[in-house]
């Protein structure tokens, strides 16, 4: 009797039936290792997910302590709104809120007449959250009227000028290097003075600070 061909459909499973022992048996194996990849894997997911969560609840409760302190300023309560805005600052360093915060905070200070704590917090949002123009001009134009209360004029005019370079095309720059003029006047730099009134009029000829600076020219004997 001739022996029964083997069909290919046979030869098939028999290939997936010797490979799912091969595979049973590295598993046996290895079974310690495939045991730490998975849990690995596991692990750094439930990590990923504890981060994410923490921070999501970190970031909420930011917001609402931002959202407390902004009513309180609303109100006139100075006071509690800086202790507010503080703590959010303090704890909740590095979210969205505590940039907001530090402005808040800097600009509340500013109110409050205590310009050297105005000043650093101006300072603390251009190194830590100054990554839009805007706000960076903001806050260095921040600066420079907390010097000009100070008596700091010159320094007041240099970092008005340097609130135009960040945002020169802003609807305020004109009004930060009419600004910057008159810091630079009050510090007796007449000349520097007259470059940047004439610069603030060849620069933003339509603007309403174009014709003060005018004024303030023909005044001071500048032309």
């Amino acid at each position: 009797m001739s022996p029964r061909r083997i069909t290919k459909k046979e030869m098939k499973e028999d290939k997936l039936v010797t490979t799912a022992f091969q595979l049973s048996e590295w598993i046996q194996k290895h079974l310690n290792q495939v045991l730490m990849v998975a849990g690995g894997v596991v692990l750094v997911a439930i990590v990923v997910f504890f981060v994410f969560s923490t921070r999501t609840k970190r970031g909420q409760k930011a917001a609402d302590l931002l959202g407390k302190a902004t009513l309180e300023l609303q109100v006139g309560n100075l006071n509690q709104a800086i202790t507010d805005l503080q703590t959010v600052v303090d704890r909740y360093g590095g979210t969205k809120s505590a940039g907001s915060a530090t402005f808040y905070l800097a600009t509340t200070y500013f109110y409050a007449k205590d310009y050297p704590n105005a000043q650093a917090m101006f300072q603390t949002f251009i190194e830590k959250y100054g990554e839009d123009p805007l706000s960076l001009a903001s806050a260095q134009a921040g600066i420079a009227q907390c010097q000009m209360e100070n008596g700091e004029f010159q320094a007041a005019g240099d970092n008005f000028l340097k609130a135009v370079s960040f945002k020169p095309e802003g609807l305020l720059a004109p009004h930060y290097l009419f600004s910057a003029g008159q810091a630079y006047l009050r510090a007796n730099q007449r000349e520097t003075a007259k470059e940047v009134f004439k610069r603030l009029i060849d620069e933003y000829p339509d603007s309403k600070e174009a014709y003060k600076a005018k004024e303030q020219l023909a005044e001071n004997l500048l032309l």
